[in-house]
């Protein structure tokens, strides 16, 4: 009886500790690790944009909330925002863990979907 088996060699690599990285969640949750929640620069709320042309979502970090604006919640580890309500209402929801560096764009925070 012969067999042919294929190894299972995943080819997801790690993000280095330093380097700033989002992971956006199927559960509708943006995670910060501790270098990207920096750029949340201590603030407790944010308002969430997402750009269809480039098909990137953008965080803008904010002192004060108000009606639309979403909590940012700190740890040990880094940041994270519940934001379900927000990836249902654009149809964006992944099915699968997306994880991206974070880039600056003004006064947003930008991540690629």
């Amino acid at each position: 009886m012969d067999f042919s088996f294929t190894l299972f060699q995943p080819r997801k690599e790690r993000i280095a500790k330093d380097t700033p990285s989002v992971t956006v969640s199927p559960n509708g949750r943006i995670v910060f690790n501790k270098k990207a929640a920096e750029l949340l620069a201590n603030q407790q709320f944010c308002m969430l944009g997402y750009d269809q042309q480039n098909h990137a979502l953008g965080i803008l970090p904010l002192s004060e909330g108000n009606t639309n604006s979403f909590p940012v919640r700190y740890a040990a580890k880094g940041a994270y925002i519940g934001a379900k309500k927000f990836f249902r209402h654009f149809s964006i929801l992944p099915a699968g863990a997306l994880e991206q560096s974070p880039v600056q764009v003004e006064q947003y925070i930008a991540i690629k979907m």
